[in-house]
């Protein structure tokens, strides 16, 4: 006589499926092609789900790929990244997909199989994120970063359902960009030109605060860039940061973020005559750096930088926070020492913020704004500041409520 078997509320399990009382799930095994092939889920209406999918699959001609389904996420990703990543992607995506995992994943859900992996233990991750405040953004990169692999997954015959999709994710309220004080930015360039330590950076802040460009397109700058006679600057470049374990280095010279972000920029009269006397200085740089393509294989070298540190390094996000780290600190200092107005802290991308907000407040027109920046259209800029055009649409509201004609 047959035995039935039965879960742990009585109901009648199929043939192939079973509860695993020790872990409180469900399982289902079958033999294919001399490989024996497992799901799991929590409750029985999912097994027979994921149970039914993979029936399906087999039908159509689809077979598990029974080696890699026993990989750990985490070998799974290595192979991932190796193999699919860099293709159709950019250098710069895959180092940040990295940098992602490895932070948030390697260490929790990494270690398990892939195939036992639940959606479940995919929204813990998230939540636990969320209970410590990440933002939202930083949730969002994480999710795309596991449902690429995942799906990846499937197509590869690893896995049968995706556990990243449709994960949930708060919005979160978007944060306040921060600008800085106009008159903490005439301390600080007052500051830094007067220096006999710092003086040497004054010219790469005035190219940041009047240009408002991102920290990388400043450090990629080379004289080639320079059009005196039309008074422009290209910005048709950016330094990237690399793992040296993934591309052989750790700083190359890339394309923008975006098309939209190669741009020419007017200088006014303060960058031109600034750069003109760093140019008669004629002081080249010797530093060079690889030119990157977007995958990440090295194309030419880029030399003749405009701006480098004291051992002649080309700059990057990282090491031009510690430079105005360093200043703002030992300015603050002093000034607390002679009872002078002490300034706050900020980071690069902060000057961008900064030079949005002195253009918006001198009536600049969006369009104009926008094309500066580097933005793909005038709507990612009204979203990212929209505490400055809801500011302006006060103001102008509030200008036409004194026309009053009767």
């Amino acid at each position: 006589m047959a035995i039935v078997r039965k879960d742990n509320k009585g109901r009648k399990l199929e043939t192939g499926e079973r509860y695993d009382s020790k872990n409180n799930r469900y399982v289902f095994q079958k033999m294919i092609d001399g490989d024996r092939i497992a799901v799991t889920a929590p409750t029985l209406n999912e097994l027979r789900k994921k149970k039914n999918e993979l029936l399906c699959r087999i039908d159509k001609g689809g077979k598990i790929n029974s080696n890699r389904s026993k990989m750990t996420l985490n070998a799974y990703f290595d192979y991932w990244m190796d193999t699919f990543a860099k293709s159709g992607r950019k250098a710069t995506t895959c180092t940040n997909y990295k940098s992602y995992y490895c932070t948030y994943v390697k260490e929790t859900i990494g270690k398990k199989i892939i195939t036992k992996i639940t959606k479940a233990d995919c929204q813990k991750i998230i939540n636990e994120m969320i209970e410590s405040g990440k933002k939202h953004s930083t949730m969002a990169n994480l999710k795309s970063c596991l449902n690429i692999v995942f799906e990846c997954a499937i197509d590869d015959d690893v896995i049968v359902k995706n556990p990243a999709k449709n994960l949930q994710i708060p919005q979160t309220e978007s944060k306040k960009r921060t600008t800085i004080e106009e008159k903490h930015i005439k301390i600080f360039m007052n500051y830094v030109r007067n220096s006999e330590q710092y003086s040497y950076s004054y010219s790469a802040f005035v190219i940041l605060f009047n240009l408002g460009v991102r920290v990388g397109e400043m450090a990629a700058l080379t004289w080639s860039d320079v059009d005196f006679k039309n008074g422009i600057i290209s910005i048709n470049k950016t330094v990237n940061r690399y793992r040296k374990a993934d591309y052989g280095f750790t700083m190359g010279v890339a394309s923008t973020k975006s098309k939209t972000s190669d741009r020419n920029i007017p200088m006014n009269s303060v960058v031109r005559s600034t750069l003109l006397k760093l140019k008669m200085k004629n002081t080249p740089s010797l530093a060079k750096l690889p030119y990157v393509d977007d995958s990440g294989h090295i194309r030419g070298e880029i030399d003749g930088f405009i701006f480098t540190n004291t051992v002649g390094n080309v700059w990057n996000e990282p090491s031009f926070l510690n430079l105005i780290n360093r200043i703002t600190e030992k300015y603050n200092k002093e000034a607390k020492e002679r009872g002078l107005e002490q300034i706050g802290e900020f980071c690069p991308h902060m000057a961008r913020h900064t030079y949005t907000s002195l253009a918006y407040s001198a009536g600049a027109d969006v369009k104009i704004v926008s094309q500066i920046l580097g933005h793909a259209s005038t709507a990612i800029t009204m979203d990212t500041y929209t505490h400055l055009t809801n500011e302006k649409r006060r103001q102008q509201e509030k200008v036409a409520q004194t026309i009053k004609i009767s």
